[in-house]
């Protein structure tokens, strides 16, 4: 397992790579809270680059957002990023690197972003976190806990595939029931013509003490993909919260038919 942290080695591992394979550079600084399971991600997304003979590179180191040093990556993997984590400098490299033909994937807490980001980064992602279903933190501060199920933040809920023609739901089950940190957010992208929703939530964990900011209507989309300015390709699930997501074989094909998709392995 191969993991790069500094600028110099970045670079050098970048301009090693063989041109025709794809180049990925996982990115997991965050700004916000911070999932214990982001080392897990790293390794699931490493042993499926490493298992393709891709490069792979990961990083929390943000100042490496620049138009000419992103420009060595086929695709840029954002794991459970949270807060406002990127300057305003960077995140104009990050929009020229799109906009130039780069990809980007984004799991679970990429949808966490801050509101100091850019507008087009909400367009990018494709919504942005506005809750999930109680714990025991602040957001469950109105809600009488003692009513509420054991399993708190973590929920079961049964996904629907709407697309199972994109290789991250090709072979899925149509329908499954698996437990997750179940996000909503501040937008439905299946509102909008400019994403693909490929899974949705039947919004199972939904009951009486749920808060009314958790219901999405009149569907719950968790995962989708989209063209970001028509050049960039860009896909999004909502899934991954828990260590247990990465070594579940569901997620595995989840996430290795979207790493495929972006990076152009696959149609």
């Amino acid at each position: 397992m191969r993991f790069t942290l500094t600028l110099t080695a970045i670079a050098a591992a970048a301009s090693t790579a063989v041109a025709k394979n794809p180049s990925l550079l996982i990115f997991t600084k965050t700004a916000g809270f911070r999932h214990d399971s982001i080392p897990s991600g790293i390794e699931l997304v490493t042993s499926v680059a490493e298992r393709k003979n891709w490069s792979v590179t990961a990083t929390e180191d943000s100042s490496i957002f620049t138009s000419s040093n992103l420009t060595s990556f086929t695709s840029l993997v954002f794991i459970s990023t949270t807060g406002d984590f990127l300057t305003a400098k960077e995140s104009d490299g990050l929009y020229k690197y799109l906009v130039n033909g780069g990809s980007w994937l984004g799991i679970h807490a990429a949808g966490d972003f801050g509101d100091a980001m850019p507008s087009w980064y909400n367009t990018l992602v494709g919504g942005q976190f506005a809750s999930h279903p109680c714990g025991t933190d602040a957001l469950c501060s109105n809600i009488q806990l003692a009513n509420y199920p054991p399993f708190g933040n973590i929920r079961p809920d049964t996904i629907n595939i709407t697309n199972s023609e994109h290789p991250s739901t090709k072979g899925l089950p149509l329908s499954t029931i698996r437990a997750d940190e179940w996000y909503s957010y501040k937008t439905n992208p299946s509102q909008s013509s400019n994403y693909s929703v490929l899974a949705v939530l039947n919004q199972d964990y939904i009951d009486v003490y749920t808060p009314e900011s958790i219901r999405m209507a009149p569907d719950h989309p968790i995962s989708w993909y989209s063209m970001f300015e028509g050049k960039a390709r860009a896909f999004y699930t909502g899934m991954g919260h828990t260590n247990e997501s990465y070594a579940e074989d569901y997620f595995i094909k989840h996430v290795t038919g979207g790493l495929e998709w972006v990076t152009g392995t696959t149609d």
